[in-house]
């Protein structure tokens, strides 16, 4: 298949935005600076044309950690391969753990025997139910608090595998005051984390999935569009 009969193909599937938009109000690390718009020029105020200045942390909205942001000296996103997140994602239920809770091994191996074992290359997605709780400004604080995450262990087991990546619809693959484990894990393997994603109880076991970051030059990560690509609707 030439790339133009690919694109034809792709024409007829079924794609879904995974992506939280961007605006202000959205939840942030309370360390990193919260999104902000500036509008610089506007039809209304007579000017040609509209544009804004926008200010935010690499690690807003959906995005992804390349591994300098744990590791110094180590794979910043410009360098992260345009083909990471290219390729088959799991999505696997952990809506099951209460806040705080640590999806296991066991967990990752019952989805297996359930739908098929996880491979080289995937980009493992975890569904805690979590996006259900974003939202804009005071409203949005139950989504900063109390979340789930990824047991050490659990990171482990998907290193061994040759994951591509690995994320969730949380703030963090870690939950609260676990001192980074999954992360360290992760990213010391160059396996790429993806945070904050949306809307991942409307897709199935397995699906395909494309994501790609901004080029900034020598950052820890970026915000990215995260597209889902299902059969024909």
């Amino acid at each position: 298949m030439n790339a133009l009969d690919l694109l034809e193909q792709l024409g007829k599937k079924n794609l879904v935005d995974l992506t939280h938009d961007l605006e202000e109000g959205i939840p942030t690390w309370p360390t990193q600076p919260k999104f902000e718009a500036e509008t610089g020029n506007h039809q209304d105020w007579g000017d040609d044309s509209y544009w804004r200045k926008i200010t935010f942390c690499e690690h807003s909205g959906t995005h992804i950690d390349a591994s300098a942001h744990f590791f110094k000296g180590r794979q910043t996103v410009d360098e992260i391969p345009l083909t990471q997140i290219i390729g088959r994602a799991a999505n696997i239920d952990a809506t099951h753990l209460g806040e705080r809770g640590l999806e296991s091994v066991d967990d990752i191996r019952a989805f297996e025997e359930k739908y098929g074992e996880i491979r080289e290359g995937d980009i493992v997605l975890f569904r805690f139910g979590w996006d259900e709780r974003w939202a804009l400004g005071a409203a949005g604080q139950a989504f900063m608090k109390d979340w789930p995450g990824l047991s050490k262990e659990a990171a482990e087991y998907l290193r061994d595998k040759g994951v591509h990546a690995v994320g969730g619809d949380t703030l963090a693959i870690d939950a609260p005051d676990q001192g980074d484990p999954a992360h360290k894990v992760l990213l010391g393997s160059d396996i790429n984390i993806i945070e904050n994603v949306d809307r991942l109880s409307e897709m199935p076991p397995y699906f395909a999935v494309i994501g790609l970051p901004c080029r900034f030059k020598g950052g820890s990560g970026s915000t990215m569009r995260l597209i889902a690509i299902l059969d024909e609707a």
